[in-house]
């Protein structure tokens, strides 16, 4: 007697308990796929929300006074090409998003109404791209050459069309196209000008200086700030490194809450299907007790009559797992549509874990039959048969 021609006859003879226990696979299959891709989903949505608070590590050379920092007074310069010396290391891997910046008081901006002011301005570099790292999207503050962002308080006092204009240190009066007049709420860019770093060097006459860098620090073993400031002091023992705690925290407590939330849900739902599973199973178990009976008497081993129960578990956990992964990948791109701003284009399914699923989900499946299984061994046969 072949064992799969048996189970596959038991399967269509057995239609609603067969197809109760195929649905409940399916179901566990998609609910599983459904909250796992949306929680991948879920975490590049956290992430570019996130990355919307801002970079949260600074650079700035040793000794500089962090009150005149904080306060944009200026500070100690250092060579803009630090941040090529980093980005070519092989071992600086602790900090991303390397954006060099020189920051400093303007004061005596003389806006279109001859009203004079003390401004912030600032240069941003592009952001240096990490050669040995995988490559991320972009988070620098990103300003065309020969053009400015202004802040808010400026906005009012430039009418809409005219050119931001500004006194160089040469003297010469410098005009820039304004790209972009920034909402309130950017800090210090609310009173000032942010320019692309080549040109506020050539305004200012300082080319090849910055004095900060902004960066963003990775989730590491040894700790955040520690280990960013022992690989940035590797390398240029005369800078200094800081955190921005506020972000930095922020970002971690909702990463951790996402890997929380996630370890706790997807087993669960598992849990619960295999013994919704196991006891179909030992339903279906006990509704075959003559079938059983009949082949022990026959002279089945019971190694055969777990086998049978198993094979029909597999066989079942891998067609319910190969439904529901595209069930849950439909449902995850559906809904993730209505859920997620930033990345509903990018949900797509996670092929990959299609085969993880043709894997797992034939295998809990023989798991949640296996007591069932052992249950129809112990059925006896002479007693099963003289109740006929």
């Amino acid at each position: 007697m072949n064992p799969l021609k048996l189970v596959l006859k038991e399967l269509f003879y057995r239609k609603v308990s067969s197809l109760i226990i195929f649905v409940t696979v399916i179901a566990a299959s998609t609910v599983f796929v459904a909250i796992y891709t949306l929680s991948k989903a879920s975490e590049n949505e956290t992430r570019k929300i996130m990355r919307e608070q801002g970079l949260n590590l600074y650079i700035f050379p040793k000794g500089t006074n962090l009150i005149d920092f904080y306060a944009v007074n200026n500070t100690p310069t250092f060579p803009e090409n630090y941040i090529d010396t980093l980005s070519e290391s092989k071992t600086f891997d602790a900090v991303r998003h390397l954006t060099g910046i020189l920051q400093l008081k303007y004061p005596n901006w003389i806006d279109p109404n001859g009203s004079r002011h003390q401004i912030v301005v600032m240069g941003y570099k592009d952001e240096a791209i990490q050669r040995y790292l995988r490559k991320q999207e972009l988070m620098g503050f990103d300003v065309p050459q020969g053009k400015v962002h202004i802040g808010a308080l400026l906005s009012m006092n430039i009418p809409e069309g005219e050119k931001f204009k500004i006194t160089g240190n040469d003297g010469e009066q410098y005009e820039f196209e304004i790209a972009q007049r920034l909402e309130e709420g950017k800090g210090m860019l609310d009173q000032g000008v942010a320019f692309h770093l080549d040109d506020l060097q050539k305004l200012l006459n300082m080319e090849g200086k910055i004095n900060k860098i902004e960066a963003l620090g990775c989730v590491c073993h040894d700790g955040r700030i520690k280990n960013a400031r022992q690989q940035v002091q590797g390398i240029f023992p005369d800078l200094e490194v800081t955190e921005v705690s506020s972000i930095a925290n922020a970002r971690e407590n909702q990463r951790q809450m996402m890997n929380k939330y996630g370890s706790f849900i997807i087993p669960f739902i598992l849990i619960v299907a295999m013994l919704i599973s196991a006891l179909l199973f030992y339903s279906n178990v006990n509704s075959r007790k003559n079938e059983i009976g009949i082949m022990k008497a026959m002279g089945k081993s019971k190694l055969f009559i777990v086998l049978i129960i198993l094979l029909k578990a597999f066989i079942i956990g891998l067609l319910g797992s190969f439904i529901g992964f595209f069930a849950g990948s439909f449902i995850a791109e559906y809904f993730g549509k209505e859920i997620f701003s930033f990345t509903a284009a990018s949900i797509k399914p996670l092929w990959w874990l299609l085969g993880s699923s043709l894997v797992i989900f034939p295998v809990l499946w023989m798991i949640s039959s296996w007591i069932p299984a052992l249950l129809a061994t112990r059925i006896d046969a002479a007693k099963t048969l003289s109740q006929e």
